[in-house]
Order: C-alpha cells, then sequence, then structure tokens
C-alpha cells in the first residue's frame, strides 16, 4: 500500500498539470480569436492622419484674417481723421486711439496670418505620426501655433468692429457716432461672448479626455502671453 501511494500521486499530479496546459492553450486560442485581432485592428485603424483637417482649421482663420486686413487700411490708416486747429484735446484722443486701434488690429492680423501660414505650410511638408483625433494632432505639434492664430484672429477682428463705429463717429458727427459706437460695443461684447461658449466647450477628448486650452477668451489670452 505505501508503494502505491507515490504512483497515485504521481499520477494525479500529472493530470493535473496536463489539465492546466490544456487551459493554458484553450485561452491563448480565444486570445487570438477573429473578434480579437478585429478589435486590435480596429483600435489602430482609429489612428490616422488628421493633417488634412488641421490644415483647414487653420485656413478657417487665415482667409478672414486676410479679407480684415485689406479692409482695415483704408478703413483706418489711410482714411484716418486729420487734426484740425483748435480742435479740443478730446478730439485729438479720440483720433490718436482711433490710429493706433487701426494699427495694433492690422498687425494682429498679420500675426494671425502668419502662424496659421507657417502651421499649414509644416502640415504639408513634414509627415507627423497617426493620431486619435485632430486636437491631439494640433496640441502635440501646433499649440502655440493654434492658440497665437485664435488670439491676433480674434482681437484683430474684434479692433475692426469697433473701428466701424469710429468712423461713424469722425464722419457723421457725435450724434450718429454715439449711435454706431454703441452697436459697435454690443457686437462687440456680443461676440466675446460667442467666443467664450466656444473655448468653454473644449476641443473634443484626448485619450477618452475631456480637453479645452482655456475657460474663456482672457484665459487663452493670458495662456498665449505665457508661452511667447
Amino acid at each position: 500500500h505505501n508503494q502505491r501511494f507515490p504512483k497515485i500521486m504521481t499520477m494525479m499530479i500529472s493530470k493535473r498539470l496536463v489539465q492546466l496546459i490544456v487551459a493554458i492553450l484553450l485561452l491563448a486560442v480565444k486570445s487570438a480569436s477573429p473578434l480579437s485581432l478585429g478589435t486590435a485592428a480596429s483600435a489602430a485603424s482609429a489612428l490616422k492622419d488628421h493633417s488634412g483637417a488641421a490644415a483647414g482649421l487653420f485656413n478657417n482663420m487665415r482667409t478672414p484674417a486676410a479679407l480684415i486686413s485689406g479692409a482695415i487700411i483704408p478703413l483706418g490708416i489711410l482714411t484716418a481723421p486729420d487734426f484740425e486747429e483748435g480742435e479740443s484735446k478730446r478730439s485729438k484722443l479720440l483720433k490718436k486711439a482711433n490710429l493706433l486701434l487701426a494699427m495694433s488690429s492690422l498687425l494682429s492680423e498679420l500675426l494671425a496670418i502668419t502662424y496659421s501660414t507657417v502651421a499649414i505650410n509644416k502640415l504639408a511638408e513634414v509627415q507627423f505620426h497617426p493620431t486619435s483625433t485632430v486636437s491631439e494632432l494640433i496640441m502635440s505639434q501646433f499649440e502655440l501655433a493654434w492658440i497665437g492664430t485664435n488670439v491676433h484672429f480674434l482681437l484683430g477682428m474684434f479692433g475692426f468692429g469697433l473701428l466701424v463705429g469710429s468712423k461713424a463717429y469722425f464722419k457723421y458727427g457725435e450724434a450718429t457716432g454715439k449711435i454706431a459706437g454703441s452697436l459697435s460695443i454690443a457686437t462687440f461684447l456680443q461676440c466675446t461672448s460667442v467666443v467664450n461658449r466656444g473655448i468653454a466647450m473644449g476641443q473634443g477628448h484626448i485619450d477618452h479626455i475631456g480637453f479645452r486650452f482655456a475657460n474663456n477668451l482672457f484665459s487663452l489670452t493670458m495662456k498665449y502671453v505665457w508661452m511667447v
């Protein structure tokens, strides 16, 4: 009886080892099944080249920035009001502010055009690694260019809107100018509100986590100043 006991134990252990090996082999086969392979393939296919979409987003601001720049030159610079003898200091101050607003708006749009043009060129020249979303590509490769384009385009556009009101003020007098100025300021505030809501919505998801560059236009501008 004592001699048979080790043999029985050996047979039981061998049987258990065989069952364990078979279970491991079955698990390996299941992990390599078409369903699993399809899941892996779909995950790989989710990564793709978003360079074209990113270039389109930059171009969405570059073209309007160029149009606004062309409109600012005759509106606020070439036809800027001249100083007249005997006019008040307040009038002279407003004319100086009007010219500075026109120049700063024009230069802001030129910076937006420069940022976006260089980014579009690089998107065409350089082969970037595939990403899951266009936001991930912009975040990893063009964060400064994207924020700079947005900030300068929006500030230049807001300045252009204020120039429309100031133009009416200097050309048609104070009574009409006040109405035009009020409309320009109201439009400026409404545009700021629209932009803030858009910024607060964020830029989609990166690695299944919601992402946004800033909370509003002010914080986006501060982030740009810090990055520069």
